[in-house]
């Protein structure tokens, strides 16, 4: 029975302040309603008499518990008539209320304005839907076709875009520089936080190749040197108690030579691109050498083949590289023209120098030969950024072996023209954007690192943890984010500890101005109680009072600490539209923190009454009537 009182009676308190916060809205409302009358004339008037009836019935409902003699709105109009009597300690009261809120609103709301004026800097909305992965520094695990189509057939996973970095070696007018060069699809430049200051992207979303490479084979499997190409000098040894296979020419179907054998010491030959003996692959290394000559009789039984003068005959032919042990010499390693230079490796994203030697080879057919290029990459060239669209320079570009097939191979293309189509406002660090095609048909088959788009920011924390557990590094500007807030977060507990100094200054003002009240009115409490008003009335009173404090002084203290951040907002922003920076803003309020601004000055209200209130109940009606 005692919980199920107490339950009725706080269902009552939280029906009296849901009374008390209509019955003030409705005085706004009828304020405004009337100065709006004055404007529109009739047809507004009708309009407020539809509010008013639907007002009515609220205050009825809310109402209908109230018990006693008097009735709680005519508490709520005797609170305010009181207050009225004392205009101007009550303003006072009401003012400092408002001045503690308003120093924590305008503290408060410049650390949410900071915070998402930098994280607007740091990231888009886009963005927090985008993670970058990555292989582990030293792992064997690669970014290829198949990782993308893993990553795409996630039911979370909205598009999969890869990227390739390799390192560019630049001429423009004689000059040669070396910068970093990324190979993306103009997906990949939308999705980014990417925006040209002039011109535009190229277009070209194409990833896997539709037609034969200039290498001799398809990009989509991956053939990177043509069939019969050199590769170059090595030594092999042929495995104990095999039998290799001599052919005619690099190919499984060719006529059969003959078959050999291991012998004593290494043999010399020279490796070579042949046709695929291997289900998974298009290209297979052959090796041409001159070696002896068996026959194959019954059986597993070979017969050394002897030539006149009854001596084992030699020949030269192709051997599969099955069975045997190959080292190389390092020698004559090219597919064309073999140059020695240094290069910067950021196929993964590392900048480890080292001297390789680089096969030289051509972009495909389907190269777009077009570039996006930032600030910092136009001075190193020279070019004014209003003369830069449309102008041409020559490029090629390195690819390390992290990046292909074979990591044994380092490829370096022939210089191709490009044309700058855009511009970014980067200028830190010279870069350059060409389309992914373009290096994609050097015979790359595996990609430095790929943007996944989670399609809601809600998922995108479960889809990196499913990257994560197949062994890939994601990097997201969540992370930063996160960092971000957090930062901001501290900031703000800070700033509001310094204006709850105010409030509470504010809250010990309006509790003196309730106890002197309280002195004053003895008679008029001892009075009331004379002709019938209950303690619980008189307590209700006192306590509707401090609530009306509380609620006035909160909403006013919103609005002018939303007022004060604007106006720093905008001296702010003046300073900054002459250093040609634009408007900023650093003031913002979210609905949920204004919401607890009201809690917690009805709070601040109701725990400032409560003692005056208690107080007044117990004062004797008979010693109150004597009480001067």
């Amino acid at each position: 029975m005692q919980y199920r009182g107490w339950r009725i009676k706080f269902g009552d308190r939280v029906r009296f302040i849901a009374l008390l916060i209509v019955y003030l809205a409705g005085i706004l409302h009828t304020r405004c309603a009337r100065f709006a009358a004055r404007q529109v004339g009739a047809f507004h008037t009708g309009y407020d008499g539809r509010q008013n009836r639907f007002y009515q019935k609220i205050i009825n409902y809310l109402d209908k518990g109230s018990k006693g003699t008097i009735s709680r709105i005519d508490l709520i109009d005797l609170s305010i008539r009181n207050m009225a009597t004392k205009k101007t300690r009550t303003m006072i009261t009401i003012g400092g209320m408002a001045i503690g809120i308003a120093i924590i609103v305008f503290l408060v709301s410049l650390g949410y304005g900071l915070q998402e004026l930098v994280i607007s800097r740091v990231a888009r909305l886009e963005e927090m839907r985008q993670t970058d992965i990555s292989v582990q520094p030293g792992g064997k695990l690669s970014i290829n076709d198949k990782t993308l189509s893993d990553l795409k057939n996630m039911a979370e996973v909205d598009m999969v875009l890869p990227m390739i970095g390799v390192v560019g070696h630049i001429t423009y007018q004689s000059s040669v520089s070396d910068m970093a060069v990324y190979g993306v699809t103009t997906e990949y430049l939308k999705s980014s936080a990417i925006k040209p200051s002039s011109g535009r992207f190229f277009e070209s979303n194409q990833i896997i190749a539709s037609s034969t490479s200039s290498q001799g084979g398809t990009v989509a499997g991956a053939k990177t040197a043509q069939i019969g190409m050199k590769i170059g000098k090595v030594d092999f040894t042929i495995n104990p108690e095999a039998w290799i296979r001599v052919r005619e020419s690099a190919d499984a179907k060719a006529k059969l030579l003959g078959y050999t054998k291991r012998v004593e010491g290494k043999t010399i030959g020279i490796e070579v691109w042949g046709e695929s003996y291997a289900k998974d692959e298009e290209v297979s290394k052959w090796i041409f050498s001159k070696v002896l000559i068996w026959d194959k009789v019954e059986g597993d039984n070979y017969s050394p083949r002897i030539d006149d003068e009854n001596v084992q005959e030699s020949t030269e032919g192709y051997l599969a590289e099955l069975n045997l042990k190959v080292d190389n010499q390092g020698e004559d390693k090219v597919l064309g023209v073999t140059t020695s230079l240094d290069w910067v490796e950021i196929a993964s994203e590392s900048a480890v120098a080292k001297v390789v030697d680089i096969q030289e080879v051509k972009l495909g057919e389907e190269a777009v030969r077009e570039a996006v290029v930032n600030i910092a990459m136009l001075r190193v060239l020279g070019i004014p950024e209003s003369e830069a669209l449309g102008k041409t320079f020559q490029s090629s570009f390195v690819v390390v072996g992290d990046l292909l097939e074979d990591s044994s191979l380092k490829l370096k293309s022939t210089d191709a023209t490009y044309t700058i189509v855009g511009v970014t406002p980067d200028s830190k660090t010279p870069l350059i954007y060409v389309p992914f095609i373009d290096l994609r048909s050097m015979g790359v088959t595996k990609y430095s690192q790929a943007k996944v788009i989670a399609k809601t920011a809600d998922i995108l924390p479960k889809v990196r943890k499913q990257v994560e557990a197949m062994g890939y590094v994601s990097r997201s500007v969540v992370d930063t984010v996160a960092q971000i807030t957090s930062l901001f977060g501290t900031a703000r507990a800070i700033l509001a500890l310094l204006g709850m100094v105010a409030l509470g200054v504010a809250t010990l003002g309006m509790f003196n101005t309730l106890t002197v009240s309280l002195l004053e009115r003895t008679h008029e409490v001892g009075l009331m109680k004379a002709m019938g008003m209950k303690s619980s009335e008189v307590q209700e009173l006192f306590l509707t009072e401090s609530m009306i404090m509380g609620i006035v002084g909160g909403v006013g203290g919103i609005l002018g600490g939303f007022i004060l951040g604007k106006l720093t907002g905008l001296i702010i922003s003046i300073l900054a539209v002459f250093k040609g920076v634009g408007y900023v803003d650093i003031s913002y309020l979210p609905w949920t923190f204004t919401l607890t601004i009201l809690v917690l000055s009805l709070v601040v209200g109701l725990v400032t009454g409560m003692y005056p209130a208690r107080r007044a109940t117990r004062i004797s009606a008979l010693d109150a009537l004597r009480y001067e």
